[in-house]
């Protein structure tokens, strides 16, 4: 299946000034030859070269890659239904195109009709319409992406935002594949000189020491921890970010909530512990899709058992949440927040949420600096750095690497070394997993099932 020739189309549905029609497999340009004449087509130029986003300039498989050879060339189609109309050609050879065989894409207008005249044409016992993400399958079995990098490309498709897409486009230049590739790199050399050690373990030949292979197993785990807490902060099921904001009883929380909303969504109350339970709003924050929450009053002592149940509630919000505002009337230097000693410990990952400050009950008429602060926190955090579908994905995956490097670790002082390598090794399958190097026919389905036919 692999090797048959695809065809389908690559632009969008409708009409337009050009549609794109992309065939690739090993009889893509043979194919072509039936409708157009490329003997004596106009060369519009001989060659160009693209630069596919990527982290490297290698495969994953280690390759070489030599991205977007392309000749492109004017010609004309002849279709027996339709006199003849002009169209541009891209023709990549095996080994240069996006999936990684030869491959035709076909610019011409972009009238459905015309469109599915072509394919029509075009299909025969040797080319076949291609399936859902086929494309990107291809792509990612000829080593051109790794799986990540191919949920990146449905990423990409299915963008509601600029924020969506900026996340797509940081995954698929290789913010995940990259320092997961380095980790793998790092345990397969140490696991290469742990095994040589074994070998040679009669001879008494230090290959790697215990010092070694300690720091190298500590410098894995803190790699793979902070693609864990990218995990933790991005939220798995795909959930906005949450601004939460928290302070004092009566310092003025559910004011500014009403202020950022722009109407009055919370009771305001002169009176202390007006808010026994939580609030949240999704808002449009700069451009980003957030979840706004307002909290109880914390870092107080609680005055009765619903204000107890209160404080606990917006406690286990901060721990949720991408960035903190802690609201104060005076923001005295140095002191301390009260009510946040906890927070971050009990956070996925470990992390305290970056913390914003803002005083209230004051002339502070404009809010423009606080959301551009917020704003910019937001966007250096990990809760954009990966996909919601990867980061489910991967969340067992990189759970279980941590645990065997834990064991790994533990078993050092040991003399038995088989045990490390064992667990090693186990780690390494388990990194193989996310990012495609271990894979299996049920991962693919279930990734490239989600995308639509042309991609």
């Amino acid at each position: 299946m692999i090797h048959d020739t695809i065809i389908a189309r690559a632009s969008a549905p409708g009409n337009a000034i050009r549609g794109i029609l992309r065939v690739s497999g090993q009889s893509a340009i043979a194919a072509v030859k039936v409708i157009a004449d490329l003997q004596n087509a106009v060369h519009h130029y001989t060659a160009f070269h693209s630069s596919f986003c990527c982290p490297t300039n290698k495969s994953r498989n280690g390759a070489e890659r030599n991205d977007g050879r392309c000749c492109c060339i004017n010609t004309q189609i002849v279709l027996p239904q339709f006199p003849p109309f002009p169209a541009k050609l891209l023709l990549w050879q095996e080994g240069h195109s996006y999936t990684g065989d030869e491959t035709v894409e076909i610019h011409t207008i972009g009238s459905p009709v015309l469109l599915d005249a072509i394919t029509a044409a075009l299909i025969s016992d040797s080319v076949r319409l291609a399936k859902p993400g086929e494309f990107t399958l291809r792509a990612f079995l000829s080593g051109r992406l790794d799986l990540v990098q191919a949920e990146a490309v449905l990423g990409i498709i299915d963008a509601a935002n600029d924020t969506d897409l900026k996340t797509a486009l940081h995954q698929l230049a290789g913010n995940v594949s990259a320092p997961l590739s380095a980790v793998r790199a790092l345990l397969f050399d140490t696991l290469a000189r742990l095994e040589a050690s074994l070998d040679f373990a009669e001879e008494d030949i230090a290959i790697i020491s215990e010092w070694e292979l300690q720091q190298t197993l500590a410098e894995a785990l803190d790699q793979i921890g902070q693609l864990r807490r990218q995990i933790a902060h991005r939220g798995i099921d795909g959930s906005k970010p949450k601004i939460v904001l928290a302070g004092l009883p009566n310092a003025g929380k559910s004011t500014l909530f009403n202020r950022l909303l722009q109407r009055e969504a919370a009771l305001v109350s002169p009176l202390a512990g007006t808010t026994r339970d939580y609030l949240e709003a999704e808002i449009n924050w700069d451009g980003m899709p957030v979840v706004l929450i307002d909290t109880a009053g914390i870092g107080t002592e609680a005055l009765d058992e619903l204000d107890e149940s209160a404080q606990m509630k917006a406690q286990e919000l901060l721990t949720q949440a991408a960035v903190i505002i802690y609201c104060d009337e005076e923001m005295s230097g140095g002191r301390k927040p009260p009510g946040l000693e906890h927070v971050g410990l009990d956070s996925p990952g470990g992390l305290r949420p970056p913390l914003v400050f803002f005083q209230t009950k004051t002339s502070n008429e404009s809010l423009d600096s606080l959301i551009q602060e917020v704003s910019t926190l937001l966007r250096r955090s990990p809760i954009y750095g990966m996909l919601p579908n990867t980061a489910l994905r991967c969340r067992e995956a990189l759970n279980s690497a941590a645990e065997s490097l834990s064991r790994a670790g533990d078993c050092v002082a040991g003399t038995d070394h088989s045990l490390i390598a064992l667990e090693i090794r186990n780690a390494v399958n388990q990194l193989g997993l996310i990012d495609g190097t271990v894979h299996t026919e049920d991962i693919l389905d279930t990734i490239f099932s989600r995308f639509c036919i042309g991609k």
